[in-house]
Protein backbone atom coordinates (compact mmCIF):
# COMPACT_ATOMS: atom_id res chain seq x y z
CA UNK A 1 0.00 0.00 0.00
CA UNK A 2 2.88 2.46 0.96
CA UNK A 3 4.71 1.66 -2.12
CA UNK A 4 1.49 2.64 -4.34
CA UNK A 5 1.60 5.99 -3.09
CA UNK A 6 5.26 6.62 -3.00
CA UNK A 7 4.97 5.46 -6.48
CA UNK A 8 1.55 7.51 -7.32
CA UNK A 9 3.87 10.70 -5.59
CA UNK A 10 6.58 10.15 -7.80
CA UNK A 11 4.34 9.99 -11.00
CA UNK A 12 2.83 12.86 -10.23
CA UNK A 13 6.38 14.99 -9.32
CA UNK A 14 7.76 13.54 -12.76
CA UNK A 15 4.26 14.97 -14.71
CA UNK A 16 4.96 18.19 -12.60
CA UNK A 17 8.73 18.42 -13.74
CA UNK A 18 7.49 17.63 -17.12
CA UNK A 19 4.46 20.31 -16.93
CA UNK A 20 6.93 22.75 -15.62
CA UNK A 21 9.25 22.12 -18.39
CA UNK A 22 6.88 22.20 -21.11
CA UNK A 23 5.09 25.40 -19.53
CA UNK A 24 8.80 27.00 -19.64
CA UNK A 25 9.45 26.33 -23.06
CA UNK A 26 5.93 27.42 -24.08
CA UNK A 27 6.71 30.68 -22.14
CA UNK A 28 10.29 30.65 -23.74
CA UNK A 29 8.70 30.38 -27.38
CA UNK A 30 5.81 33.21 -26.22
CA UNK A 31 8.57 35.66 -25.24
CA UNK A 32 10.60 34.87 -28.34
CA UNK A 33 7.47 35.11 -30.05
CA UNK A 34 7.06 38.52 -28.08
CA UNK A 35 10.85 39.77 -29.21
CA UNK A 36 10.82 38.94 -32.83
CA UNK A 37 6.99 41.08 -33.29
CA UNK A 38 8.95 43.95 -31.58
CA UNK A 39 11.81 43.54 -33.75
CA UNK A 40 10.04 43.75 -36.64
CA UNK A 41 7.43 46.81 -35.51
CA UNK A 42 10.89 48.10 -34.70
CA UNK A 43 12.18 48.02 -38.33
CA UNK A 44 8.69 48.88 -39.68
CA UNK A 45 9.11 52.12 -37.63
CA UNK A 46 12.12 52.52 -39.17
CA UNK A 47 11.46 51.55 -42.81
CA UNK A 48 8.56 53.99 -42.26
CA UNK A 49 10.87 56.78 -41.07
CA UNK A 50 13.12 56.29 -43.73
CA UNK A 51 10.59 56.25 -46.20
CA UNK A 52 9.17 59.26 -45.27
CA UNK A 53 12.55 60.82 -45.32
CA UNK A 54 13.52 60.05 -48.73
CA UNK A 55 9.45 61.07 -49.71
CA UNK A 56 10.86 64.60 -48.19
CA UNK A 57 13.55 64.99 -50.23
CA UNK A 58 12.34 63.70 -53.76
CA UNK A 59 9.78 66.63 -52.70
CA UNK A 60 12.31 69.23 -52.12
CA UNK A 61 13.81 68.15 -55.39
CA UNK A 62 11.09 68.01 -57.20
CA UNK A 63 10.36 71.73 -56.21
CA UNK A 64 14.29 72.56 -56.70
CA UNK A 65 13.80 70.78 -60.29
CA UNK A 66 10.47 73.26 -61.04
CA UNK A 67 12.28 76.50 -59.46
CA UNK A 68 15.03 75.78 -61.61
CA UNK A 69 12.94 74.77 -64.68
CA UNK A 70 11.09 78.37 -64.21
CA UNK A 71 14.27 79.83 -64.32
CA UNK A 72 15.86 78.75 -67.20
CA UNK A 73 12.92 79.38 -69.04
CA UNK A 74 12.95 83.16 -68.09
CA UNK A 75 16.92 83.30 -68.78
CA UNK A 76 15.75 81.78 -72.29
CA UNK A 77 13.09 84.06 -72.92
CA UNK A 78 15.55 87.58 -71.57
CA UNK A 79 17.71 86.08 -73.81
CA UNK A 80 15.61 85.88 -76.90
CA UNK A 81 14.40 89.35 -76.01
CA UNK A 82 18.07 90.77 -75.65
CA UNK A 83 18.82 88.92 -79.25
CA UNK A 84 15.76 91.01 -80.52
CA UNK A 85 16.97 93.81 -79.28
CA UNK A 86 20.47 93.75 -81.01
CA UNK A 87 18.85 92.47 -84.25
CA UNK A 88 17.20 95.44 -84.57
CA UNK A 89 19.60 97.66 -82.64
CA UNK A 90 22.06 96.46 -86.03
CA UNK A 91 18.83 97.36 -88.05
CA UNK A 92 18.92 100.65 -87.56
CA UNK A 93 22.98 101.42 -87.09
CA UNK A 94 23.00 99.55 -90.79
CA UNK A 95 20.02 101.75 -92.00
CA UNK A 96 21.47 104.81 -90.65
CA UNK A 97 25.09 104.01 -91.87
CA UNK A 98 23.23 103.31 -95.33
CA UNK A 99 20.71 106.36 -95.13
CA UNK A 100 23.91 108.86 -94.45
CA UNK A 101 26.00 107.20 -97.31
CA UNK A 102 23.26 107.67 -99.98
CA UNK A 103 23.32 111.25 -98.77
CA UNK A 104 26.67 112.03 -99.07
CA UNK A 105 26.29 111.26 -102.80
CA UNK A 106 23.27 113.08 -103.27
CA UNK A 107 25.03 115.94 -104.48
CA UNK A 108 27.43 114.09 -106.65
CA UNK A 109 24.41 112.82 -108.50
CA UNK A 110 23.16 116.39 -108.99
CA UNK A 111 26.96 117.23 -110.53
CA UNK A 112 26.24 114.67 -112.85
CA UNK A 113 22.64 114.76 -114.11
CA UNK A 114 23.60 118.50 -114.59
CA UNK A 115 26.77 117.53 -116.29
CA UNK A 116 25.02 115.37 -118.43
CA UNK A 117 22.31 117.84 -119.05
CA UNK A 118 24.50 120.60 -120.28
CA UNK A 119 26.91 118.24 -122.31
CA UNK A 120 23.69 116.53 -124.02
CA UNK A 121 22.80 119.93 -124.65
CA UNK A 122 25.54 120.39 -127.12
CA UNK A 123 25.08 118.75 -130.24
CA UNK A 124 28.04 120.09 -131.57
CA UNK A 125 30.46 117.46 -129.90
CA UNK A 126 33.94 115.87 -130.98
CA UNK A 127 34.29 112.28 -131.20
CA UNK A 128 36.15 112.37 -128.31
CA UNK A 129 33.98 114.66 -126.44
CA UNK A 130 31.22 112.06 -127.08
CA UNK A 131 33.25 109.06 -125.72
CA UNK A 132 33.66 111.24 -122.89
CA UNK A 133 30.28 111.57 -122.45
CA UNK A 134 29.02 107.74 -122.85
CA UNK A 135 31.83 107.03 -120.12
CA UNK A 136 29.77 110.07 -117.70
CA UNK A 137 26.53 108.45 -118.37
CA UNK A 138 27.81 104.70 -118.05
CA UNK A 139 29.39 105.44 -114.47
CA UNK A 140 26.17 107.48 -113.49
CA UNK A 141 23.98 104.41 -114.56
CA UNK A 142 25.61 102.10 -112.83
CA UNK A 143 25.53 104.72 -109.30
CA UNK A 144 22.22 104.59 -109.66
CA UNK A 145 21.56 100.81 -110.13
CA UNK A 146 24.16 100.46 -106.73
CA UNK A 147 22.17 103.06 -105.24
CA UNK A 148 18.52 101.20 -106.50
CA UNK A 149 19.37 98.11 -105.11
CA UNK A 150 19.81 100.23 -101.41
CA UNK A 151 16.47 101.26 -101.81
CA UNK A 152 16.90 104.60 -103.66
CA UNK A 153 14.60 105.99 -106.19
CA UNK A 154 13.49 109.47 -107.68
CA UNK A 155 10.17 111.21 -106.15
CA UNK A 156 7.69 111.89 -108.33
CA UNK A 157 7.17 115.19 -108.97
CA UNK A 158 5.81 117.07 -112.46
CA UNK A 159 2.33 116.60 -112.59
CA UNK A 160 1.74 115.53 -109.38
CA UNK A 161 -0.24 116.63 -106.60
CA UNK A 162 1.75 118.69 -104.07
CA UNK A 163 2.55 116.45 -101.64
CA UNK A 164 3.72 118.68 -98.36
CA UNK A 165 5.43 115.47 -97.14
CA UNK A 166 7.66 114.84 -100.77
CA UNK A 167 7.50 118.35 -102.74
CA UNK A 168 9.20 121.61 -101.38
CA UNK A 169 7.80 124.79 -103.36
CA UNK A 170 10.17 127.07 -104.80
CA UNK A 171 8.44 129.23 -106.73
CA UNK A 172 4.59 129.02 -108.46
CA UNK A 173 3.47 130.18 -111.80
CA UNK A 174 -0.10 131.09 -112.77
CA UNK A 175 -1.40 128.25 -114.99
CA UNK A 176 -5.22 127.94 -114.99
CA UNK A 177 -5.29 125.24 -117.32
CA UNK A 178 -4.06 122.79 -114.39
CA UNK A 179 -5.42 121.96 -111.44
CA UNK A 180 -3.72 124.19 -108.26
CA UNK A 181 -0.73 123.19 -106.91
CA UNK A 182 -0.04 120.59 -109.70
CA UNK A 183 3.70 120.43 -109.92
CA UNK A 184 5.20 122.27 -113.31
CA UNK A 185 8.93 121.63 -112.96
CA UNK A 186 11.24 119.86 -110.84
CA UNK A 187 14.06 122.28 -109.88
CA UNK A 188 16.10 120.07 -107.81
CA UNK A 189 15.41 115.67 -107.63
CA UNK A 190 13.90 114.50 -104.58
CA UNK A 191 14.79 110.92 -102.79
CA UNK A 192 13.11 108.18 -100.79
CA UNK A 193 15.70 105.87 -99.42
CA UNK A 194 13.04 102.80 -99.34
CA UNK A 195 9.65 104.38 -97.58
CA UNK A 196 11.62 107.31 -95.85
CA UNK A 197 12.41 110.54 -97.65
CA UNK A 198 15.69 111.65 -97.24
CA UNK A 199 15.55 114.76 -99.84
CA UNK A 200 12.48 116.43 -100.54
CA UNK A 201 12.11 118.02 -104.56
CA UNK A 202 12.23 121.36 -105.01
CA UNK A 203 9.32 122.21 -107.26
CA UNK A 204 7.69 124.78 -109.29
CA UNK A 205 3.56 124.70 -108.63
CA UNK A 206 0.87 126.20 -110.54
CA UNK A 207 -1.71 128.47 -109.55
CA UNK A 208 -5.04 129.89 -110.14
CA UNK A 209 -5.44 133.43 -111.16
CA UNK A 210 -6.22 135.57 -108.96
CA UNK A 211 -10.23 137.25 -109.66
Amino acid sequence: MKNNIKERRKKEKREERSLTKVQKKEHGQKEAEQEAEQEAEQEAEVESSELEELQEELEEKRRLADDYLSRLKYLQAEFENYKKMVARERERYEASATEGLVKSLLPIIDSLESGLATANANVKRSEGESSFVKGIELIYKDLMAVLGREGLKPIKAVGEQFDPYKHEVVTAVVDDGLPEDTVVEELERGFLLGSKVIRTAKVKVSKAKKK
